[in-house]
C-alpha cells in the first residue's frame, strides 16, 4: 500500500584492544557496549570480533590485528562485510609513526572495508578534509599518550636507579634478586618472575653464593692470575660439565660477558641502551648511564676486575686499531683548526705548517670502560723543553672525538715521559681546561715556541700580537 524502500543492513567486523596501561574505561567490555549500541543504531550486523587483551597498540603484530587482515580483510574467501568498527582512534593502535596508522587503515579500503571508529561516527563526505585533519590530530595524540607515559616510566626507574635499586630486569649470572623492605633491610631472595608486591619495597642484587657465584670468582681467578686464554677458560668449565646460564655450554662471548660485567663489583648501571615504545634498541654512551658504585655486596674484588679490564683492552686488536685511528682524526682537526687559525693572525702557510708541527700537542684514548676513567698521555724527549704540554682527550668511538683538554707541566710526566691521568685525582681538576679557554692555551704554546726558536732573531713577529 505504502512505497517505501526497505533498508538494507551491512555487516561489520569489530576490534578490541586493551592493554595493560589502559585504565578500565577502555575495558573490551565497555568498547563492546559502544560497538554495540552503534552498530544497532546504523543497522549494521556484526558477524565476528576480533580482541588483543593485554597488548600494547606501539606495535602492528599484535595476534587479533595480524587475524584482522590475515583472516578477514586480505581473504577473499572470507564472508562479506563492509565495515571495520573500532572503538576510537586510540583502539587500532598508538602508532609513533602515524603514517603506519594510516597504512593499515589504506589497506582496509584498499579491499573494499571501511574503518568506522564509533566515538567519532562516519566521516562526513561533505568536508572529508575536516575529518581526515581530525583523524590525524587523533592518532597523535594516541602517539603521545604512550611517549608521556614511557617518559614517566623511564624518569621513574632512572631515580630508583640512582638510589642503587633494581628498575626491573634479570639478575646476571652468579647474582641473585633480594626482596627489600621499607627500611630497605633484606626479606628474602625473589625467584624468576618473582615481583615484589608493596610499591615502596625495593629490589637489590647479591651474591647467589652457590656454584654458580663460585665459578664468576674462578673466571676472574683463571684470566687474571693464571693468565688462561679466554678460549682455555670456556673449554677449562666445558671439560668439567659446569654449565653456564640456562644450562648451555660456555663459550668466548659469554666468558668475556662476566668479565666486563660491573654488577660483579657491586655496581648498579641503568640506560646502557635505548629501546623504548617498541623502537629499534641502541646502546647509549656511557655519559647517559646511571652509574652507582658500591651499590650493593660484590661478588669480584674491585683490583681483580681493573686487572681483568686492562687485560682484556689490550687482548683484542680492534680496540687499540679503533684507538689510533680516532687518535689520527683528533690530531688533523686540531692541526687544521690551529693552522687556519695561525694565518688568520697574520701567519705565512709555511710558518703556521712549522709551528704547529712544533707545538708539544699529547693525546690518549678516555678508557671509558674503566671503574673510574682515565687517560695514559706520553710525551717526546725534545717536549722536555717545553714548560706546558696541551692535552687532549679523545673518544675511541664516537662520531665527535674530541673530548677533552688539559694544561700539562712537563714536571708531571715521569721519567719514561708517561702521564697516567685519573678522573678521581686532584691533577684532573688542576690541569682540565674550558673549551673556551682553548685559544688562549694555545696562543701561549705557541708564544713558548718562539721562546724555544730564539735563535730565530725576527721569525714570528706576528706571534707578539697575539691574545
Amino acid at each position: 500500500m505504502f512505497n517505501i524502500a526497505q533498508q538494507t543492513s551491512k555487516s561489520a567486523i569489530v576490534y578490541y584492544r586493551h592493554s595493560a596501561e589502559d585504565k578500565q574505561e577502555n575495558s573490551v567490555a565497555i568498547q563492546r557496549g559502544h560497538v554495540e549500541r552503534f552498530a544497532l543504531e546504523h543497522n549494521i550486523v556484526i558477524i565476528h570480533e576480533e580482541i588483543d587483551e593485554g597488548i600494547s597498540g606501539l606495535i602492528a603484530n599484535r595476534p587479533g590485528f595480524e587475524r584482522l587482515f590475515d583472516n578477514w580483510i586480505k581473504n577473499v574467501n572470507a564472508p562479506h562485510f563492509d565495515y571495520v568498527l573500532v572503538y576510537d582512534v586510540s583502539r587500532w593502535g598508538r602508532f609513533q609513526d602515524q603514517d603506519q596508522a594510516g597504512h593499515y587503515v589504506y589497506l582496509c579500503k584498499k579491499h573494499g572495508k571501511e574503518v568506522v571508529y564509533v566515538s567519532r561516527g562516519f566521516v562526513d563526505v561533505s568536508n572529508r578534509l575536516f575529518s581526515s585533519l581530525e583523524i590525524s590530530i587523533q592518532r597523535y595524540m594516541a602517539a603521545e599518550y604512550s611517549r608521556q607515559l614511557s617518559e614517566k616510566v623511564f624518569h621513574g626507574c632512572v631515580k630508583v636507579s640512582q638510589q642503587g635499586y633494581s628498575a626491573g630486569g634479570t639478575a646476571v649470572y652468579g647474582m641473585a634478586r633480594q626482596l627489600l623492605d621499607v627500611n630497605k633491610k633484606p626479606i628474602r631472595i625473589l625467584r624468576a618472575r618473582e615481583h615484589k608486591q608493596i610499591a615502596n619495597e625495593r629490589v637489590s642484587f647479591t651474591p647467589k653464593n652457590d656454584e654458580t657465584t663460585e665459578t664468576v670468582r674462578k673466571i676472574f681467578d683463571l684470566f687474571v692470575n693464571d693468565r688462561l686464554a679466554i678460549a682455555e677458560i670456556a673449554s677449562y668449565f666445558n671439560q668439567r660439565r659446569i654449565f653456564s646460564a640456562n644450562n648451555k655450554q660456555w663459550d668466548n662471548s659469554k666468558i668475556i660477558k662476566i668479565l666486563t660485567d660491573e654488577t660483579y663489583i657491586g655496581t648498579r648501571i641503568y640506560n646502557k641502551t635505548w629501546g623504548r615504545l617498541k623502537q629499534k634498541s641502541s646502546r647509549n654512551p656511557r655519559s647517559e648511564w646511571v652509574i652507582v658504585p658500591d651499590a650493593f655486596e660484590a661478588t669480584i674484588d674491585k683490583n681483580v676486575f681493573k686487572k681483568a679490564q686492562e687485560k682484556m683492552y689490550w687482548m683484542f686488536p680492534s680496540n687499540w686499531r679503533k684507538g689510533i685511528n680516532a687518535i689520527k682524526k683528533a690530531r688533523k682537526n686540531i692541526c687544521n683548526d690551529i693552522l687556519k687559525w695561525l694565518i688568520n693572525k697574520g701567519a705565512t702557510e709555511f710558518e703556521a705548517d712549522e709551528i704547529v708541527s712544533g707545538l708539544p700537542i699529547v693525546f690518549s684514548i678516555k678508557l671509558e670502560n674503566k671503574i673510574t676513567p682515565y687517560w695514559c698521555f706520553l710525551i717526546l724527549e725534545k717536549n722536555r723543553n717545553c714548560n706546558n704540554v696541551l692535552g687532549i682527550s679523545v673518544f675511541e668511538d664516537s662520531k665527535k672525538t674530541i673530548n677533552e683538554f688539559f694544561i700539562f707541566s712537563t714536571q708531571d710526566f715521569t721519567s719514561t715521559n708517561f702521564l697516567i691521568l685519573s678522573e678521581n685525582s686532584p691533577l684532573y681538576c688542576d690541569t682540565k681546561i674550558d673549551s673556551k679557554n682553548l685559544e688562549e692555551a694555545i696562543g701561549n704554546l705557541v708564544k713558548q715556541f718562539k721562546k724555544s726558536k730564539h735563535w730565530y732573531k725576527h721569525k714570528y713577529t706576528f706571534i707578539d700580537g697575539l691574545m
